[in-house]
């Protein structure tokens, strides 16, 4: 790493720069002496604690946009590449090379944010939050589903079609009522189609009639009781006392 630093008179020396109080100036050139040669700072910390400066003289340099912060906590000189020009064989890279990545330099040698890498990186974070949200109303569904059969096919289903919230609330809403009519609740529930299939033909849009009168017990098979030989001697002597 190259142990000169240069500063630009097209910097330090207009009214942008100037306007800010000395404290904020002195860090500026304690940050650009101890840089990286790609104009990276991981120890700007130590560097307030030695100087006696205070983290207010940093956030004027980052809202006069003189140094762009990163959430890893390194900083990098804005105006790095117009400052100091170093000859590609002496150049030793950064070791921050994901926050590298991030910047673009524009036609006045300056760093700028990629925007177009904050748009990806947001648009990437929306489509797993997506994703998500899929997996979690699939899990709804397949939780509420009396028929665990074609898990997969049921999967591939919502990842087609992306259910919203409000169209989960009908799906599993429908699906209840369904569970109540004679047709799923007989023979143990033999005639409830798969699930994959109930979600293809879009089922709950179906018009439903569940009969509230037919009690809970309605289609369970009974075992006949047998009973002992004094119960049905109590018995044939009750029919007989009936048919005096």
């Amino acid at each position: 790493m190259a142990t000169k630093r240069m500063f630009n008179l097209n910097v330090v020396d207009t009214d942008n720069f100037l306007e800010m109080p000395i404290s904020s100036r002195l860090l500026y050139y304690e940050l650009g002496m101890r840089a990286d040669d790609d104009g990276f700072v991981d120890n700007w910390k130590k560097i307030l604690l030695f100087t006696g400066l205070k983290q207010d003289d940093m956030k004027v340099l980052i809202s006069k946009k003189f140094i762009i912060p990163f959430e890893s906590g390194v900083i990098v000189i804005r105006h790095w590449r117009l400052n100091n020009y170093l000859q590609n064989d002496r150049i030793k890279p950064t070791i921050y090379q994901e926050e590298l990545n991030k910047l673009d330099v524009d036609d006045n040698n300056v760093y700028a944010m990629d925007t177009k890498c904050i748009h990806r990186r947001e648009e990437k974070s929306r489509e797993q939050n997506s994703i998500n949200t899929i997996y979690a109303h699939f899990e709804q569904f397949w939780k509420a589903y009396p028929k665990k059969v074609s898990k997969q096919k049921c999967l591939k289903w919502f990842e087609s079609n992306k259910p919203n919230e409000q169209l989960l609330k009908i799906m599993l809403e429908q699906l209840e009522k369904f569970k109540q009519t004679k047709e799923w609740q007989k023979d143990n529930g033999q005639f409830i189609p798969y699930p994959d299939t109930w979600l293809r033909n879009k089922r709950w849009e179906d018009e439903i009639i569940v009969d509230k009168n037919v009690p809970i017990w309605f289609n369970k098979e009974h075992q006949q009781e047998i009973a002992t030989e004094d119960e049905q001697k109590e018995m044939d002597d009750l029919l007989k006392d009936f048919r005096r």
